[in-house]
């Protein structure tokens, strides 16, 4: 026989419309807190902290430190104002993002540039002679030869 204070009642889902959700009072669950754990957990976080602070390091650890010396300043008091500014130029330039930018730098003395750089790749050169220069060179003859040396080494390449 069963008596109806042993009989239990379990939870159930009930389907209820918005209107209703909003009438229930559920309240607020207040949080509970273990003391226990929370002694536990705190001991943990120390534990770890301090063996953290105090861990050893032993003297077979690969540590490597890369060490980069400070750069001198070069003297440049030497040199002309004209061929400061030029060396700092070509520099800069190898320091910057794009390091042709010194090599051109340099080339600028030549007259080659980022500009006429693929007529130089594609064996064409222009080069521009004094007049005189040119006068001297065809009374020897020099200028044909001067010629033929380059064709023979662009060729050759």
């Amino acid at each position: 026989m069963v008596q109806a204070s042993d009989v239990i009642s379990l939870p159930t889902i009930t389907v209820m419309a918005e209107e209703e959700l909003r009438e229930e009072d559920v309240g607020i669950l207040p949080y509970q807190e273990d003391e226990d754990v929370k002694e536990a957990l705190s001991h943990k976080i120390y534990k770890l902290e301090t063996d953290m602070q105090n861990k050893e390091i032993s003297e077979n650890a690969g540590i490597a430190m890369n060490y980069i010396p400070n750069t001198v300043i070069p003297d440049m008091s030497q040199y002309s104002p004209f061929l400061q500014q030029y060396i700092l130029a070509v520099a800069s330039g190898f320091q910057s993002s794009d390091p042709t930018n010194g090599a051109f730098e340099i080339l600028n003395t030549l007259d080659i540039n980022r500009n006429n750089i693929d007529t130089i790749r594609n064996g064409t050169m222009e080069i521009n002679f004094n007049q005189n220069i040119v006068n001297e060179l065809n009374k020897n003859g020099d200028l044909i030869r001067l010629q033929q040396q380059l064709r023979d080494s662009f060729n050759n390449r």
